[in-house]
């Protein structure tokens, strides 16, 4: 019983996340449904089906408005549930320098990371082995960039930050092994993306933003890695494509700078573990920057 206890602990919040996704998309629809008919008016099953295709595609026509909403919603949830999560550590975590230096580096990783990557996919061209990814892409990239900016750059990354090295990473670490935590959280941010190209994408930077977590002790390191990555890829979306040259250079640089802001995270000390009881904290640790 213990056992499905916690499973569900570290489920649930993508589960809430998805409840809620569905949740506006119904009411979405309902609303739009209703306001093309009188409430007196008597439909034909062929009325009714247009009605419901005219439906299908306005939410799809507006998935960044719907997600946007779930993510709001979700953020107000999960907010008070983390809080929670971070009252049970055993310990607090204390900065102890570079407060602002701190997110400069992160900023750089996570641009340097994902401009490199997001150049090789076009340099490779490898969305065409993913007809869901190029489909996706090209749905979300048709709506109003500030559309785009609001919910891919600033609401989701937040969203999903709170569900997975928020609430599943610190629940996963409070049962076991931490390092086993980490592997975990980012298979299930991958699985999350659910696309080919998506899946490696979210897991290879779930680990990063995992590493950025544990190298500065502040949750919002991750999430200041999640937004900065989220822009830079919406900002590689803007540009024209790029002479086999361009590409190669960009890739090379843009991966330099995401070490730099990597090794500059491993190499400086940034805050100290406070603990709130003399006991064993077994497992669950956190790591001081050397």
């Amino acid at each position: 019983m213990d056992g499905l206890k916690r499973a569900w602990g570290i489920v649930s919040p993508m589960v809430i996340f998805l409840v809620i996704e569905h949740v506006v998309s119904f009411f979405a629809a309902f609303t739009f449904m209703n306001s093309k008919v009188d409430a007196a008016e008597m439909l034909s099953d062929v009325q009714v089906r247009e009605l419901q295709e005219a439906a299908a595609e306005m939410l799809v026509n507006n998935v960044l408005l719907m997600s946007g909403i779930a993510a709001l919603l979700s953020i107000l949830i999960f907010y008070r549930a983390l809080n929670k999560e971070w009252l049970k550590r055993p310990y607090r975590i204390l900065p102890i320098s570079g407060v602002f230096r701190r997110y400069i580096y992160v900023i750089l990783a996570a641009v340097g990371m994902t401009t490199a990557f997001n150049l090789g996919v076009n340099a490779f061209e490898l969305f065409r082995y993913d007809i869901d990814y190029a489909q996706i892409a090209r749905g979300i990239y048709s709506e109003p960039f500030y559309m785009q900016l609001l919910v891919i750059g600033f609401l989701m990354p937040i969203a999903e930050e709170m569900m997975f090295r928020g609430l599943i990473f610190e629940r996963l670490s409070h049962y076991g092994n931490e390092k086993a935590g980490i592997i975990l959280t980012s298979i299930l941010f991958g699985v999350y993306h659910g696309t080919m190209i998506q899946m490696l994408y979210a897991f290879v930077f779930s680990l990063l933003m995992l590493y950025a977590y544990k190298r500065t002790g502040t949750f919002l390191a991750p999430v200041v890695f999640h937004i900065a990555s989220n822009l830079s890829a919406l900002a590689m979306n803007q540009l024209r494509p790029l002479s086999a040259m361009g590409y190669s250079v960009g890739i090379v640089l843009f991966f330099l700078i995401g070490l730099f802001g990597l090794y500059q995270l491993k190499q400086s000390k940034l805050f100290k573990v406070i603990p709130l009881q003399k006991r064993r904290m077994g497992d669950i640790s956190v790591e001081e920057g050397e």
